[in-house]
């Protein structure tokens, strides 16, 4: 109609491709830190363990909250600490098969960072963060056009 995208088609086209790697992000967390905590330090107590697990997770959690939401603000610079955090969780857990951990713990930990990143990676996250580009400068001109000053009659 008049030229602009609508939300709905932007959402049906690029939601899914962002809300899969968030939650490929959450889950390689919930599996990597317990993992991280249990096999490198078998001295702690488990309340240690469940409570520097617990803060540990709470802490990555926020900085990948925070990398979402400033992609979604239009600054897809934040996608390199969510990439660190999710390098951070594989070359973490990898050495960790010494200690032998349940396989199934282990497997899910390497592939949940591998799935994220490889969202992260894929064609259609790049085009949405480019388009999310777009909409900032755009809503960065209409807040300078609300804000320059008017002439008085």
């Amino acid at each position: 109609m008049n030229g602009q995208p609508s939300v709905r088609g932007f959402l049906i086209q690029y939601f899914p491709v962002f809300m899969g790697a968030i939650f490929a992000s959450g889950f390689a967390l919930v599996f990597a830190v317990p993992l991280f905590f249990e096999s490198y330090f078998q001295d702690l107590s488990l309340a240690d363990n469940v409570k520097w697990s617990f803060f540990g997770g709470v802490a990555l959690t926020l900085v990948i909250v925070h990398c979402n939401f400033m992609i979604a603000r239009g600054r897809p610079v934040w996608m390199w600490p969510m990439v660190g955090v999710l390098g951070l969780c594989f070359f973490g857990v990898l050495p960790t098969i010494a200690y032998r951990p349940d396989r199934l713990i282990y497997s899910l930990s390497l592939l949940f960072p591998l799935l994220a990143l490889l969202l992260l990676n894929s064609r259609r996250h790049r085009e949405m963060r480019g388009k999310l580009v777009e909409v900032r400068r755009q809503r960065e001109l209409i807040i300078q056009a609300a804000k320059a000053p008017r002439p008085r009659r």
